[in-house]
């Protein structure tokens, strides 16, 4: 009995490996370009049992804290208004809102009390670099949630968490469309 347990025990040891392993890869990735379109960072989206991994990498911003927001469109392109304003990162449209909420919320709040797309802020570096490693529920790689045809955007200033539509984060300072791996 022992010999034919043996094998199935390997196999299933061998399977649960695998999965661990598949976890950890991310499942998808954003280059993030700066307004000239040069590369300056990215970011990996990885699903793990809680949620989903974000991991940012990014240079070339001032110093403090940054908002940060997946936003609705899959583009980096620049937008211009009847008045001939443009807004850099435009076309990437406004924050992803799964549920509907319709406002602005915490990175901890439901999507349905706050946009899903609402992520903790980015601490850069007096050098401009920024790394970030954070753990959310809001979003995912799959189904309504998925941010997956979707962008991340990082912007120039600090999110207060309430104002509409962005929590007065102001300009786009960085944007990357997030593609499946």
């Amino acid at each position: 009995m022992q010999n034919r347990l043996f094998p199935a025990l390997i196999a299933a040891a061998l399977s649960l490996s695998a999965c661990t392993t598949l976890q950890k890869a991310p499942a998808a990735t954003a280059q993030l370009v700066d307004s000239s379109g040069a590369a300056r960072g990215t970011a990996t989206f990885s699903p793990e049992a809680a949620g989903t991994r974000v991991q940012v990498r990014v240079s070339g911003l001032s110093a403090g804290m940054h908002g940060m927001h997946i936003h609705a469109n899959p583009t980096c392109t620049n937008t211009t208004d009847a008045e001939g304003k443009v807004t850099v990162f435009g076309g990437a449209g406004g924050h992803f809102d799964p549920a509907g909420a319709g406002h602005h919320g915490s990175p901890e709040s439901d999507n349905s009390q706050g946009h899903g797309g609402d992520l903790p802020m980015l601490m850069v570096n007096d050098d401009g670099t920024a790394t970030a490693s954070f753990l959310t529920a809001k979003i995912s790689l799959s189904g309504a949630n998925s941010v997956i045809g979707h962008s991340i955007i990082i912007h120039a200033a600090s999110d207060d968490y309430h104002t509409d539509p962005s929590g007065n984060s102001g300009a786009r300072e960085r944007c990357g469309v997030i593609r499946g791996s």
